[in-house]
């Protein structure tokens, strides 16, 4: 795996939505689902969880039973995660040490060719799970995966060499939360490119909602400001002595965040089409990518005229731990989210009574 420097699709998608916006553009194209054989649940299977199901190794091929209904893996969908790192400097930097910075942002792209729509599933940084853990140091152990440990899952990130390998890292921790859910590629930006990225489309403007200015004295909570430079950074990194200290609140100014950057985006674009490539010529530095110039070329082509489904959330309740701010999903509501976002529902008819 290896970082992308010259790929026109990769800076339109993969910078807005690393740097917490994302825009879909270029060509419309939409494919036909295989339509699954009716198929009744087998004897082997009906003693099973539905985590056991969702989670196994042919769930492409086998339905799931859940609350009376059925589901199928669904054949035309794509997910890519895109991750904002709490890594200060570049990628250089980053190659002096084992080990990568935590993931602040953690937005997951799911795109439904069949529907042509996409949706982005905001993961919280919080979010209790289990974490592949990789050996440090030197020795037998190093740099290989030990096993799992239960902890905050903005810490799969922190696993690895700060570079490829903390970003699979990562998704394979997502794909866990996520019942085994197929993760696509991934992308992973270094927080210092954010204000690089503000700048270059203008400036963002937002309301903040918080009060902000033990950061920043110009961030008044109820003002309406165009963020340029390190504001842009406090505005979308600040969490500590920011009301409850919880990583929600930041995750709603993200949401407003990406709103704008979006829209200075398309504006810049639309004025300059060769303006992604001045993005990405000014990213390459931050940003680490296993998807390929084709695949992002396919997709960006794919996107145009897809309709924009909205950005969903994990349920679930955050509470503070021995030291850190945890987040526990509801399990009810986190199956039912994997089988909305990765599986269809087949008609009841197609089965046989159980």
């Amino acid at each position: 795996m290896k970082t992308r420097r010259n790929q026109r699709w990769t800076a339109l998608l993969v910078t807005a939505v690393t740097a917490l916006a994302l825009v879909c553009a270029a060509a419309y194209w939409a494919g036909n689902a295989a339509t699954p054989q009716p198929v009744s649940q087998p004897e082997s299977e009906r003693g099973k969880t539905v985590e056991e199901m969702l989670g196994a190794s042919d769930a492409q091929e086998a339905p799931v039973y859940w609350e009376g209904k059925w589901y199928w893996r669904a054949a035309e969908r794509e997910a890519y995660l895109f991750i904002g790192v709490d890594n200060k400097g570049d990628l250089e930097e980053a190659r002096k040490q084992f080990g990568g910075g935590q993931s602040d942002v953690l937005l997951l792209l799911v795109v439904d060719h069949a529907k042509a729509t996409f949706r982005v599933l905001q993961l919280d940084r919080d979010t209790m799970t289990q974490v592949p853990v990789i050996g440090f140091g030197v020795g037998g152990s190093a740099g290989n995966v030990l096993g799992t440990e239960y902890m905050q899952l903005e810490f799969a990130h922190t696993y690895g060499d700060g570079r490829e390998q903390s970003g699979e890292n990562t998704v394979d921790a997502v794909s866990g939360l996520l019942y085994g859910a197929p993760i696509d590629g991934y992308a992973a930006l270094l927080m210092d490119a954010i204000p690089i990225l503000n700048d270059m489309v203008g400036g963002v403007t937002v309301t903040v909602e918080d009060d902000l200015t033990a950061m920043d004295a110009t961030l008044v909570q109820g003002r309406t400001v165009t963020l340029y430079g390190e504001q842009a950074m406090h505005f979308v990194h600040a969490r500590r002595g920011v009301g409850d200290g919880s990583n929600v609140a930041r995750m709603r100014r993200h949401r407003a965040y990406l709103h704008g950057f979006e829209q200075q985006l398309r504006a810049r674009t639309a004025e300059n089409p060769q303006f992604v490539l001045e993005l990405y010529a000014a990213l390459s530095d931050y940003l680490i990518t296993d998807i390929s110039s084709g695949t992002l070329s396919r997709i960006a082509q794919q996107c145009q005229g897809y309709e924009n489904s909205g950005t969903l959330t994990l349920e679930g309740e955050s509470r503070l731990g021995e030291k850190l701010m945890e987040f526990y999903p509801d399990e009810n509501a986190l199956r039912g989210l994997v089988l909305d976002l990765f599986y269809e529902e087949t008609p009841r008819d197609a089965y046989p009574e159980e």
